[in-house]
């Protein structure tokens, strides 16, 4: 059985789908610490990355895609931002994660950051499967594909 795609091109770049929060299967919360601040009062580009992979990581771990020492894992092979709003401290964030496309070594994960019910952020991440024993791509089994089949986004 070949994975399911969405159509060539479509990266989760429907900018307005991205920034509803309808648009997500998946959450999870973080929170913005003081730390995660620059010297213009907001918070810093680098904490992004970091609420990204807190969120990635939450999904991955929810749908049994990562696992601690298992043979087959997942390593980041793009990672795409954008900056849509200031964010500050104190703050409370929710992370919503779906799935934009399922390929044959590789899939690709939508993020969207939302403070306040306002989008904040979102991130697109290619993620490719590979063996742990010898570093390479693996073609994802029929039971990873079933994993992100739920959280796969609808095409516009």
């Amino acid at each position: 059985m070949a994975p399911e795609t969405t159509p060539e091109g479509w990266r989760g770049r429907t900018e307005d789908a991205a920034r509803c929060m309808t648009a997500y299967g998946f959450w999870t919360e973080e929170r913005v610490r003081f730390a995660d601040l620059d010297l213009l009062g907001h918070v810093n580009n680098k904490a992004f990355m970091t609420y990204a992979e807190s969120g990635r990581v939450a999904f991955l771990q929810a749908t049994g895609l990562w696992q601690r020492d298992a043979q087959r894992q997942n390593v980041v092979a793009r990672i795409e931002l954008d900056y849509l709003r200031e964010l500050h401290y104190p703050n409370a964030l929710r992370i919503g994660v779906r799935v934009l496309r399922i390929g044959r070594s590789a899939f690709t994960l939508g993020l969207g950051m939302f403070a306040n019910g306002s989008c904040v952020a979102t991130a697109v991440t290619v993620l490719v499967r590979i063996d742990m024993h010898t570093r390479r791509a693996v073609a994802l089994d029929e039971d990873e594909i079933a994993r992100l089949r739920p959280y796969l986004a609808a095409a516009p």
